[in-house]
């Protein structure tokens, strides 16, 4: 899918016959590359930054894998993780791939990936027709100019302050419900061993009689839950599966429109789509980066161009983020969404790569109270904050 998409970039693209002919670059396989006896220039090829051979770098394709030396090459924005498809230029000899520049696959817009796959929901969701062509959708997303997403994440509902400031936030959208409210995990702030589960049943049921009492909230807002990396569940193994329903029962009986999601998860507002996924993934990523970039200051579009560029939420070995090899499918980013929600620990952003708008909360309980507020209407992202004086 990646190799198409190159392919289809007017970089890449073969001009038509009498059309006049840029600056364009032809890839090559690995295996033309391990069959050449003489040096060869100007080579362009996409294949999977890996590691065969402890300490060295492969460059590996559907044709094979050649050795990779980056000692002189240089980096364009992006994070350069193992087992990310990367573009290398550079030249050829004796069976070393030698990279004079890295770059990250070029991105492919929404509009141009649908125009290819044509009316079909390769979203997923109820319906086989792409949400983007329905012409009700469309009005129902242009009439519901008030629509919110409330968004927060490190939720812990064991702490008394964090209820306290979660009553604020209840008071303050009372006579304003928003859409949803999104919740991810985790939802206690340090593991409870073998009382885990039967803690988080606690919380969420506490939470839930707190709902109760905003009788508007509970009947026009969706509360929607998703799960962290220390939250009840089978495994750290992605895709992960909702709360286990003898967590939720307690809070499903008090509030109709609670939602127990998979991490990750879709949701599909109107026309709009939605990506979330809780996972420190930043710190992750840049753990394993084969080079760091220089502006580090910048790390979000880095981040969020490289899962742009990938089409998928986790470009990161097995062994550092493991997935259901037969699920992979459900972190792909393929066509570019709207909007995707990586609830991560570390600092809270907002970026756009791409026509997608690339957002994280930050942590609820550690940012002094702070969360995004997404507004599908205008696609505008605000920050906001539960302070001292509120409550």
């Amino acid at each position: 899918m990646v190799y198409q998409r190159t392919c289809n970039h007017e970089l890449f693209r073969r001009p038509a016959v009498g059309a006049n002919e840029d600056k364009r670059f032809g890839l090559m396989k690995v295996e033309f590359l391990l069959g050449s006896s003489s040096r060869q220039d100007d080579v362009v090829v996409l294949g999977l930054l890996t590691q065969l051979v402890e300490g060295q770098h492969h460059l590996e394709d559907d044709t094979g894998a050649v050795t990779l030396n980056l000692t002189n090459s240089k980096f364009h924005t992006g994070l350069f993780t193992q087992n990310c498809f990367v573009l290398v230029e550079g030249w050829y000899e004796d069976g070393v791939l030698h990279a004079n520049a890295v770059g990250l696959p070029p991105p492919e817009t929404p509009n141009s990936t649908r125009a290819l796959l044509g009316n079909v929901n390769y979203f997923g969701g109820q319906g086989n027709v792409c949400a983007k062509n329905v012409l009700k959708l469309q009005q129902a997303e242009q009439e519901n100019q008030e629509s919110m997403f409330v968004v927060m994440s490190d939720v812990w509902l064991d702490k008394i302050k964090v209820m306290e400031k979660l009553r604020t936030l209840f008071t303050g959208y009372a006579q304003f419900p928003p859409t949803a409210f999104i919740f991810c995990g985790n939802f206690l702030s340090a593991c409870h061993g073998s009382q885990q589960a039967a803690d988080v049943r606690q919380a969420l049921s506490a939470l839930g009689d707190l709902i109760a009492e905003f009788p508007d909230l509970q009947t026009n807002s969706k509360f929607i839950f998703v799960p962290g990396p220390s939250d009840p569940g089978p495994s750290n193994i992605f895709p992960r599966p909702p709360l286990p329903k003898y967590v939720t029962d307690g809070i499903r009986r008090k509030v109709s429109n609670a939602e127990f999601v998979s991490n990750p998860c879709r949701l599909l507002y109107c026309t709009q789509e939605i990506v979330i996924f809780r996972e420190n993934i930043v710190a992750k990523m840049c753990r394993n980066c084969v080079y760091f970039p220089n502006n580090s200051d910048d790390i979000p579009a880095h981040f969020a161009k490289t899962m742009i560029c990938q089409a998928n939420l986790a470009p990161l070995p097995l062994h550092v983020l493991p997935v259901y090899w037969g699920l992979d499918h459900c972190l792909a980013l393929h066509p570019t969404p709207d909007l995707i929600i990586t609830a991560d620990k570390g600092d809270a952003f907002t970026t756009v790569q791409n026509q997608c708008i690339v957002m994280n909360p930050g942590s609820f309980s550690k940012t002094d109270f702070s969360f995004k507020v997404y507004m599908p209407a205008s696609r505008q992202v605000e920050d906001s904050q539960i302070g001292d004086e509120d409550m």
